[in-house]
């Protein structure tokens, strides 16, 4: 059996938290109003906190994941993936390599990697990812990503075209263009701000989730 028919499914509404896109709540009371909304994974994002300060917060959004039947993603930190069991990792293209992060985490943990281009939607599928994000979609300046060319709904097609793992949108997403996002193709469709920065993150998170369904049906 090939390893993709034994693993999660990554579908639905992925959001990404971090320190640096909460309006200054706190990391954990922001995942948890995302969860509550639906979100079916949660990923953390710290690129700035010290690793002995970030570990506790991974732990408890992991504790809420499993609590919301959620799958839970570090980014990037694999050591601080293989430290707080989270459900796997998240790696850019300047990260280590997929098969280092499979090296270092424990056995059925998942891998995703980020991508710009289809020629890297291609690399990332030949290094044994379990799931190809891809992205920005839209124009987008959040942590970073106003850098990256945006690759449209007709990137979203071609790299559904290349293959047939977990296919996740990111960059620029929200309730106006989500839709057009699922019907491109992707089965998950990961934000940040649309959630993270929402004056009530929770509905931010739901209305998305209702608009994620409908396109479905």
């Amino acid at each position: 059996m090939h390893r993709a028919e034994t693993l999660p499914t990554i579908s639905g509404l992925y959001v990404i938290v971090g320190p640096d896109a909460t309006r200054d709540r706190p990391v954990v009371e922001v995942a948890e109003a995302a969860l509550r909304g639906g979100a079916r994974v949660l990923q953390l994002r710290d690129k700035t906190g010290d690793r002995g300060d970030v570990l506790p917060v991974a732990m408890k959004l992991l504790k809420l994941c499993r609590d919301h039947d959620a799958l839970f993603f570090v980014n990037d930190d694999i050591a601080l993936g293989f430290a707080c069991d989270a459900d796997g990792v998240h790696l850019g293209q300047s990260d280590h390599p997929v098969d280092v992060a499979r090296r270092i985490l424990a056995p059925g943990k998942l891998i995703g990697r980020s991508n710009n281009s289809d020629a890297e939607v291609v690399e990332s599928v030949s290094m044994g990812v379990d799931y190809v994000a891809v992205g920005a979609v839209f124009p987008t300046t959040t942590v970073g990503k106003g850098a990256r060319q945006a690759i449209g709904l007709g990137g979203i097609r071609r790299a559904r075209d290349l293959t047939d793992l977990s296919l996740v949108a990111i960059g620029g997403i929200n309730e106006t263009n989500v839709a057009s996002v699922m019907k491109a193709g992707a089965d998950c469709v990961a934000v940040i701000s649309a959630v993270t920065m929402a004056d009530d993150p929770e509905a931010a998170a739901r209305r998305l989730v209702d608009a994620i369904e409908t396109a479905r049906s």
